[in-house]
């Protein structure tokens, strides 16, 4: 059996797991693997349809809804046309580029999925009511 540390850094914290875990550090293991999960949960409302997909934090929102058989919205996929604005009821996201929501828009919650990136591990949308 293997014994001793193994040293991990995620987002400039140190953290150490020993081979020989008790269940403590098992819960503290899964919660660095959670922190440095690449997928982030996804609440959405479609046409009176709840669902929840995970998305890929290194692709657009609006990717990660086609990827997993949802309908959505879009047409330019740049950011450019506004086809695919819905809601963010929850969380918080990163608008990469944008050129048709103004100040105003944004402060109501109002996003771009085909140029959002994920900040928070979390997000909840909604196409039905804005």
């Amino acid at each position: 059996m293997l014994s001793g540390f193994i040293h991990y850094c995620f987002s400039d914290k140190l953290k150490q797991v020993n081979y020989n875990m008790n269940p403590k550090e098992e819960i503290k293991l899964a919660e660095v693997q959670d922190e440095q999960s690449e997928n982030v949960e996804v609440i959405l409302t479609l046409n009176g349809n709840t669902k929840h997909i995970q998305w890929n934090k290194q692709i657009p929102l609006l990717d990660a809804m086609l990827n997993a058989g949802i309908d959505a919205p879009h047409s330019c996929c740049r950011g450019t046309c506004g086809t695919c604005v819905c809601k963010l009821e929850e969380g918080e996201v990163r608008l990469r580029r944008n050129f048709v929501l103004s100040e105003v828009h944004i402060q109501q919650g109002l996003i771009l999925t085909c140029v959002s990136a994920p900040i928070s591990k979390s997000i909840k949308i909604n196409y039905d009511e804005f």
